[in-house]
């Protein structure tokens, strides 16, 4: 199976989703490190750095938890692409070819 094409398929969703998760920790990692040191402090702890809670935001953190929310949509987008792509791929399978 190490080199079918099923098998590369697979792989391709697999990227897909590595991908997407090492993307937006490096964009969040990236954002922290562009935030004064106290701001940095009232996130969560690596490699998400999840902002507080959405009603308890402080002035200086609101661009970036808009920025994480953004991130987060486009990974998880990402990753319906690379779950759709695997159905293509099980039908390929259940299929024959």
């Amino acid at each position: 199976m190490g080199g079918s094409p099923i098998f590369v398929l697979l792989m391709l969703s697999g990227a897909l989703i590595m991908g997407a998760s090492s993307w937006r920790r490096r964009r969040i990692r990236k954002a922290v490190r562009d935030l004064p040191t106290a701001m940095a402090r009232q996130l969560g702890d690596d490699p998400l750095f999840e902002p507080p809670a959405v009603g308890n935001i402080p002035e200086g953190l609101r661009a970036y938890a808009g920025q994480y929310r953004r991130y987060a949509r486009i990974e998880k987008t990402v990753w319906a692409l690379a779950f759709v792509w695997l159905a293509y791929v099980l039908v390929l399978v259940l299929r024959g070819n």
